[in-house]
């Protein structure tokens, strides 16, 4: 839950004050996005985008500069029994998972051909300040590519 009035944040249940967002500003930019993301692909974007962040995945670096100015900014994050990497990894991801949750409501409900999929990935890499994406076979953006 984020509040940009006060632009704090609340990471995790067991945290005891809000998180003070202010030296992670993109958490609360608005998004270039005309509606909301639906459901289905609000889910799959943030299980892909979870996945990523536990394997140090595309978006590594970026995120773990987040992380860094999420703990400075709150001292008060406690060290146990989750780490802040694991307390804070749906703030620290929110960004890109609101992207890329975008992008998956724009596909198509046919199989992609494969220009098709170069081209999303290509659209998908831009949206997300990425030179490229080139998920692999176990990916889960390439298999939500496959399974349409």
């Amino acid at each position: 839950m984020i509040c940009t009035r006060h632009q704090q944040a609340s990471s995790d249940s067991r945290q005891p004050a809000p998180l003070d967002i202010r030296p992670v500003p993109e958490l609360t930019r608005p998004r270039p996005t005309a509606r909301r993301a639906t459901t289905a692909s609000l889910s799959w974007a943030s299980t892909i985008t979870t996945r990523w962040y536990d394997h140090q995945q595309h978006l590594h670096q970026r995120w773990l500069t987040r992380l860094d100015r999420l703990t400075n900014a709150n001292p008060h994050i406690p060290p146990g029994p989750a780490s802040p990497a694991l307390t804070c990894r749906s703030l620290v991801i929110h960004p890109e998972t609101l992207i890329l949750a975008a992008a998956l409501d724009r596909l198509p409900s046919h199989p992609l051909t494969r220009a098709q999929q170069t081209a999303f990935l290509h659209r998908l890499a831009d949206r997300l300040r990425l030179p490229h994406l080139a998920p692999a076979d176990h990916d889960l953006l390439r298999q939500r590519l496959y399974a349409r």
